[in-house]
């Protein structure tokens, strides 16, 4: 089952793990370092800023294919 395996939290992330949820961890890392990995999926994270906008045609369920801007900053 894909899923994703955080070091910092005890908690398996997987596709029957339905969100929101708040899940309170205290992960202190450093730029480059490993927070975790995926498992047998194609999950993508994204991190940004305050002010960020979805590009057209992103939603929630849509195809996204390699190359497509995800986001426009502001």
């Amino acid at each position: 089952m894909a899923s994703i395996r955080l070091h910092f939290l005890d908690v398996l992330l997987h596709l029957r793990h339905r969100g929101p949820n708040i899940m309170r961890c205290d992960a202190n890392l450093r730029k480059g370092e490993e927070m975790g990995w995926f498992e047998h999926g194609s999950t993508i994270i994204m991190f940004a800023p305050d002010g960020f906008s979805l590009s057209e045609g992103v939603t929630e369920g849509a195809t996204i294919r390699m190359g497509q801007p995800l986001m426009r900053l502001p």
